[in-house]
C-alpha cells in the first residue's frame, strides 16, 4: 500500500534534482568572468575620472592669472632684427588728439642683457630718440621700459589689435617715478605686448605726461 506513495517521492526527487540542474546558478568560469568584466568596468571608469580631472586641472591653469612669460622663452623671441610698430591713439591734457606711431626693434641681443630702438615716428629725424637703449633682461617687456617697477597680473583676456587677435594676461605696471602702465602680454610671444595703454604720471608736472595715450600692436616682423 506505500509503493504508490514510494514511487511519488522518488518522481518529487527526480523533478527536484532536474530543477537544481537546470538552474541558472553561475559557474566558476562565469563567475570569473563577471569578476574580470566588473573589474575592467572599474578602471575604465577610474581613468575616465582620472582624465576629466586631468583636463579640469588643465583649464584651471590655463585660467591662471600670472606672468606667462619665462627668461629664456623672452631670449628666443626677442631676436636681433625683431621690428614692432604701434598705432597710438589718445588725448594730450588739453582734450587736443594725438595719434602717432612708435617704432620698436630690437638691435643687440646679449645674455644680460638685450639693446632696442624706441621711438615715435614724428621723431625718427632726431638724433637724441634714435639711439639703442640697453635693458637687463627681466621679467616684463623691454619695450616701454619702467625703472623699478611694480608688476599685478589681472586677468586674461583675448584682445583684437591692427596685427591680429592675441590671448594675453593683462598686468598693471606702475614704476618708481610715476610711470603707470595697462599692458597686455601676448601668451605666446614672449616680450611682446598686443596693446598698451599709458596712463597720466602721478609725479610728473610736465604736461605731456598728464596724456592717457593707447598703444595697439599694428605690425611685428623680422626684418632678418
Amino acid at each position: 500500500m506505500f509503493a504508490p506513495l514510494r514511487a511519488w517521492q522518488l518522481c518529487a526527487a527526480l523533478v527536484t534534482l532536474t530543477l537544481a540542474c537546470d538552474s541558472k546558478e553561475p559557474s566558476m568560469k562565469e563567475a570569473a568572468k563577471a569578476a574580470e568584466d566588473k573589474d575592467a568596468a572599474d578602471k575604465k571608469a577610474k581613468e575616465e575620472a582620472d582624465k576629466k580631472l586631468a583636463e579640469q586641472a588643465k583649464e584651471a591653469k590655463a585660467d591662471e592669472v600670472a606672468n606667462p612669460w619665462k627668461f629664456e622663452q623672452m631670449k628666443d623671441s626677442l631676436k636681433v632684427g625683431l621690428v614692432l610698430d604701434y598705432a597710438m591713439s589718445g588725448t594730450d591734457a588739453k582734450g587736443k588728439p594725438v595719434q602717432d606711431e612708435l617704432h620698436g626693434e630690437v638691435t643687440g641681443h646679449e645674455e644680460m642683457d638685450v639693446k632696442i630702438l624706441e621711438y615715435k615716428k614724428s621723431a625718427a629725424g632726431n638724433p637724441a630718440v634714435t639711439q639703442p637703449q640697453g635693458h637687463p633682461w627681466v621679467e616684463v617687456s623691454p619695450f616701454f621700459w619702467v625703472e623699478q617697477r611694480e608688476v599685478e597680473y589681472q586677468r586674461r583676456e583675448s584682445v583684437t589689435v591692427p596685427a591680429g587677435t592675441f590671448e594675453t594676461v593683462v598686468a598693471h605696471i606702475t614704476g618708481f617715478f610715476g610711470n603707470d602702465l595697462t599692458v597686455w602680454m601676448i601668451v605666446d610671444k614672449p616680450g611682446v605686448y598686443a596693446k598698451v595703454v599709458e596712463h597720466p604720471n602721478s609725479k610728473s608736472a610736465d604736461e605731456g605726461d598728464q596724456t592717457e595715450i593707447t598703444y595697439e600692436l599694428a605690425k611685428i616682423e623680422f626684418t632678418h
